[in-house]
């Protein structure tokens, strides 16, 4: 059975500059939003462990979870990480999709 595809979004700040704030978008399939978070978390780690800073390699294929442009520079708040199906799957057209609380997924 096919997952379905998750967004999770994680708040970032600047390590040296802190009043820089942004948000890193992940995408990939997932059960629910627990192992979406978990996921994107592994697959951020996986690439910044390999010291790539775009790949498609640093995870398993067959998991599926991109990592593009994340940064030393940026510290991410798992914490603070939501994520929502990912209803426009192959775009990054805005509007992203309706988050939805973890106990609705």
């Amino acid at each position: 059975m096919t997952k379905p595809y998750f967004q999770v979004s994680v708040p970032t700040t600047h390590r040296e500059q802190p009043g820089r704030h942004g948000l890193h978008i992940f995408t990939g399939p997932a059960s629910n939003s627990e192992e979406a978070v978990r996921c994107a978390r592994e697959a951020c780690e996986a690439a910044l462990a390999a010291g790539r800073t775009a790949t498609d390699g640093a995870v398993p294929s067959e998991a599926r979870w991109r990592v593009r442009g994340v940064c030393r520079e940026w510290a991410m708040d798992w914490e603070a990480a939501t994520a929502a199906f990912w209803e426009n799957e192959g775009s990054l057209e805005y509007p992203f999709p309706v988050v939805r609380t973890r106990s609705e997924v």
